[in-house]
């Protein structure tokens, strides 16, 4: 092979590579599969000051996605005329809505109200007090509130459901 037949042919494969690296970035800056219009997500903004009752410098936005372009994320926010255009690059997470559950509500709360139950009452047992709690061992009167909490918390999370998140990565 010649030099210049070398030359030729290096070209074509830079050419060639260069064009497939340009292919996928473009590729790469889109949204994934399940962020398409009227779904409802969680997008997670950088913030400058600290705000009350929020993330660390972070602000938390729920909306219903109106359009997706490859860099940018149109968003419907409940109680606002139009829309809001949100730069990929400014998002630091995005959660995707999977719903409600009534039933994996329930067992959440069941769980979180049963610990709690069991660990005030069992710092609140006196085993020689005619008030409940009056077991004789703390472990006892630990089971005993986890029954209750269970059974509340239970009852809490069916009759009403949070929301189920689902992260999405962006690459």
């Amino acid at each position: 092979m010649t030099t210049c037949a070398r030359q030729s042919h290096m070209r074509q494969l830079l050419v060639a590579a260069a064009m497939l690296v340009a292919g996928t970035l473009p590729a790469a800056a889109q949204f994934p599969e399940s962020v398409q219009p009227s779904a409802r997500v969680r997008v997670w903004l950088p913030e400058a000051q600290q705000q009350e009752n929020g993330p660390w410098r972070r602000q938390q936005l729920r909306a219903t996605v109106a359009g997706v372009g490859n860099d940018t994320l149109r968003l419907t926010v409940p109680g606002t005329a139009g829309t809001l255009a949100v730069a990929r690059a400014d998002i630091s997470r995005l959660d995707v809505s999977r719903g409600t559950s009534r039933v994996a509500s329930a067992f959440e709360r069941a769980l979180g109200f049963a610990v709690a139950g069991a660990m005030s009452t069992a710092l609140r047992n006196n085993p020689g007090g005619s008030r409940w709690p009056s077991y004789d061992r703390d472990w006892r009167a630990a089971g005993e509130g986890a029954k209750w909490g269970a059974a509340l918390g239970a009852v809490i999370g069916f009759v009403l459901p949070t929301e189920r998140w689902g992260r999405v990565r962006l690459r």
